[in-house]
């Protein structure tokens, strides 16, 4: 007999697949739009060398400035990460957003801003477009029924917000956990269906439909070239799996306690960047012109550290850069991010956090190269652990960075060290104090109203 709860079920199953359909087709297409935007910006900066190229490409920003500032001032959940603004709904201490207005404006503010080369990620982004679909479906289906509007209206816009998170990174199982971890906080079956359809269908889409390639290419071609008990005779299982493994023990929980300190120290840094551009009364256009204009002279100087930076990972990967080059990256990265987040223009945070916890692994490797502490073969293995220590320190959710990274790179073969270094810097960070970072974001943006 069919109760209610299970015609439930079966109506977030089909919704489900529907939410994520749609939000895969609108993240693909974000998607393909800033990958396109890696490929020409730096060919269009190679261009600027000469005084009159130089103040062209500051006037084009200029206008970009102008037009993000118009688009922010006609709707306002255009800036930001769109994250905190979807807990907030989930949370009901936010209004609910205008979806098709939203998803309009904003993709083209997103495209523009980090196209041009804001250090800005698009998951964040991608996370409020799936949510903004899910509430568009949920008016579509149930109208203004305030039962339909809390009850399948909060699982389709959380279902969507995954799906969004899905779609971008092609990962359908950190979407999942993510809605669970970071924007619920809670488990039910429906979620969980919901959930599961949406993200699945919104991969399924951006993969096989559009053959969108792997947001970190390198890695996932990448052989870790340590030995792994599978590649090992019998005889030798036993001291690979215990007495290695206990030897670096200590090393990487060291390199987990950096990424907490630094995690933590990051995550009030984009607060601090925040109340300083209030601090100094700087809104509209002004606010934007800062990193705009920095654009230019990075764009010729040093555009690694422009856009979201996964073409970045892709290329400490491959090319043996310096000491002091990684240096400069990955200060040049940090301070360019806070300056962009701090302008609350629209762009998320993941990618930017993982590409710093990339570098944050390649420096930490070099060194221990340098010091004949390990090999060289250890750099990729520093790279992954980087990217998902410094997630969990920041955003604390441990879970969905490691299961991001898996899905990211399939290296599966080291998930018992991915999920102690995890672990460990969220716990280090943690003590540091301070709530997660979208948490934090929402309290910031509810006190000043």
């Amino acid at each position: 007999m069919l109760t209610k709860r299970r015609l439930l079920r079966v109506r977030l199953f089909g919704e489900g697949i529907l939410v994520g359909a749609v939000t895969g087709v609108v993240v693909a297409a974000l998607r393909f739009l800033l990958d396109t935007a890696d490929i020409w910006r730096p060919i269009i900066f190679a261009q600027v060398d000469s005084v009159g190229k130089f103040l062209l490409a500051c006037g084009v920003m200029i206008l970009f400035a102008v037009i993000l500032s118009r688009a922010v001032k006609f709707d306002s959940q255009v800036k930001g990460s769109g994250v905190p603004q979807v807990k907030g709904i989930l949370q009901e201490r936010s209004e609910m957003f205008r979806p098709l207005r939203l998803l309009a404006v904003k993709f083209f503010a997103t495209v523009m801003t980090i196209g041009a080369g804001m250090s800005l990620g698009r998951a964040g982004v991608s996370v409020q477009f799936g949510a903004a679909v899910g509430n568009f479906f949920t008016k579509k289906f149930y109208g203004d029924s305030p039962r339909h509007q809390s009850v399948e209206g909060d699982f389709l816009l959380t279902a969507g917000a995954g799906a969004g998170l899905a779609a971008i990174f092609n990962a359908p199982l950190a979407g999942v956990i993510f809605c669970i971890e970071e924007l619920r906080k809670k488990f039910s079956p429906e979620l969980l269906i919901s959930a599961v359809t949406a993200a699945v269908t919104a991969s399924f889409v951006v993969k096989i439909v559009f053959g969108v390639r792997p947001v970190f290419e390198t890695i996932t071609r990448t052989p870790l070239n340590i030995p792994t008990v599978a590649t090992l005779p019998t005889d030798e299982m036993a001291h690979v799996m215990f007495a290695a493994p206990l030897k670096f023990v200590a090393l990487f929980m060291l390199f987990g306690v950096v990424c907490g300190v630094t995690g933590a120290l990051f995550m009030q840094a984009l607060i601090f960047a925040q109340d300083a551009f209030d601090g100094l009364k700087l809104f509209g256009t002004r606010r934007f012109l800062i990193p705009f204009l920095l654009i230019v002279p990075l764009g010729v100087e040093l555009p690694q550290v422009l856009g979201c930076g996964n073409v970045l990972v892709d290329e400490i990967l491959v090319s043996h850069l310096t000491l002091s080059l990684l240096a400069i990256l990955i200060v040049g990265k940090i301070l360019f991010t806070l300056i962009c987040f701090g302008t609350n223009a629209p762009g998320g945070l993941f990618l930017p956090v993982l590409v710093i916890g990339a570098l944050i692994g390649n420096i930490f490797a070099r060194v221990g190269n340098a010091l004949d502490i390990f090999t060289a073969d250890w750099t990729t293995l520093f790279i992954i652990f980087g990217m998902t220590a410094f997630f969990a320190a920041v955003v604390k959710s441990p879970v969905t960075g490691a299961v991001l990274i898996l899905e990211l790179t399939g290296q599966f073969a080291h998930l018992f060290w991915l999920i102690i270094i995890a672990g460990t810097a969220f716990i280090v960070a943690d003590l540091c104090g301070g709530e997660p970072i979208f948490s934090a974001l929402l309290e910031r943006s509810q006190s000043k109203r």
